[in-house]
C-alpha cells in the first residue's frame, strides 16, 4: 500500500533523477555527438557481411517492446489510480507485480539502454554492440550501470540501489516466496543471511520497490522520446564511429515526419 501523497513524492524524485542523468550524460559525452548516437540507437551489425555494418536507427526495438510498456502503463493506471487515499494490495495484484519486476530487471533492452546512458555519464566511447554474455544479470547491472551512476554521484544510483536486488528476481522467477500464514508479509524462501539477505518484506516496502522500478522505466522512456523530438528536423550531426577495429566519420539526422534517423558515412 502507498498513500497518494507518498506516490506523488516518489514520482517527483524519480523524474528528477532521470532528468539529471540525461543532462549529465549529454554534457559528459566523450566524443562530440555521442549523445546523438545514443538517441538514434545506432549499432554495428557484424552479422551482415554484404552491407555496411554501421546502422543508424534501431527504433524497431521500441516497437518490439511496445506491448510490455503498454501493459505496464495499463496496470499502473488500474492499480494506482488513487480513487481512494491509499492504493490497495492483494495477493493477486502482488503476484502480477512480481512478474513485472522481473521483466523490468531481466530485459536486455532495458539494461542496454541504461548501460549506454551510464557510459555517456562516465565519458566512455559509445558502445555499438553491447553483449551481456553468460555473466549474471546482477553482475552486469552492478559493474556496468550502478557503479557508473554511483561514481558520478547521480540520484538515479540511490533509487536503483534501493529497488533492485537479485534475490528478489531469483525468488520470483523460481517461485521461492510465500505470503506467510497471516498473509501480511512477503517471505523470501531463498534467504541465506549472506548475499540473499532479505528474509521478508512488508507489503508497503514491496510497493515502494515495485513502483520505483516501474517509474524509472516509465520516465526513462518519456525522457528518451522527448529528447529525440527536441532535435532540429533534418539537421546533420557529425559523429565518430569506432568499433571492431573499424573507424569512420558519419553524419546523422532526424526526420520528424517519418520519426526516424538517417545516416551516411563521410
Amino acid at each position: 500500500m502507498i498513500r497518494r501523497d507518498d506516490f506523488k513524492r516518489l514520482r517527483f524524485d524519480v523524474e528528477t533523477a532521470i532528468n539529471e542523468a540525461f543532462e549529465f550524460a549529454k554534457s559528459h559525452e566523450k566524443n562530440e555527438n555521442d549523445y546523438i548516437l545514443f538517441l538514434s540507437r545506432s549499432y554495428y551489425d557484424k552479422s551482415n557481411s554484404t552491407a555496411v555494418p554501421w546502422q543508424f536507427d534501431r527504433s524497431i526495438d521500441e516497437l518490439h517492446d511496445r506491448h510490455r510498456v503498454d501493459f505496464l502503463l495499463y496496470y499502473l493506471n488500474q492499480q494506482y489510480n488513487f480513487q481512494t487515499e491509499n492504493s490497495a494490495d492483494s495477493k493477486f495484484s502482488l503476484t502480477i507485480e512480481f512478474m513485472i519486476y522481473c521483466q523490468i530487471w531481466e530485459s536486455s533492452h532495458n539494461l542496454f539502454n541504461f548501460k549506454k546512458l551510464a557510459d555517456l555519464c562516465s565519458s566512455k566511447n559509445y558502445n555499438w554492440n553491447i553483449e551481456i554474455g553468460k555473466n549474471p544479470r546482477a553482475k552486469f547491472i552492478k559493474e556496468n550501470i550502478l557503479d557508473s551512476f554511483q561514481n558520478n554521484s547521480l540520484k538515479i544510483f540511490d533509487l536503483m540501489n534501493k529497488t533492485y536486488h537479485s534475490q528478489l528476481r531469483n525468488a520470483f522467477s523460481h517461485s521461492l516466496f510465500n505470503f506467510g500464514i497471516n498473509g501480511h508479509n512477503l517471505y523470501l524462501e531463498n534467504f541465506d543471511g549472506k548475499n540473499a539477505n532479505i528474509e521478508f518484506l512488508s507489503f508497503d516496502d514491496w510497493t515502494i520497490r515495485f513502483l520505483t522500478s516501474t517509474l524509472i522505466q516509465n520516465f526513462y522512456h518519456n525522457k528518451f522520446s522527448a529528447e529525440i523530438e527536441s532535435l532540429e528536423d533534418g539537421k546533420e550531426y557529425k559523429v565518430t564511429m569506432e568499433y571492431n577495429n573499424d573507424k569512420e566519420v558519419g553524419f546523422i539526422s532526424y526526420d520528424k515526419n517519418l520519426k526516424r534517423f538517417n545516416g551516411r558515412i563521410q
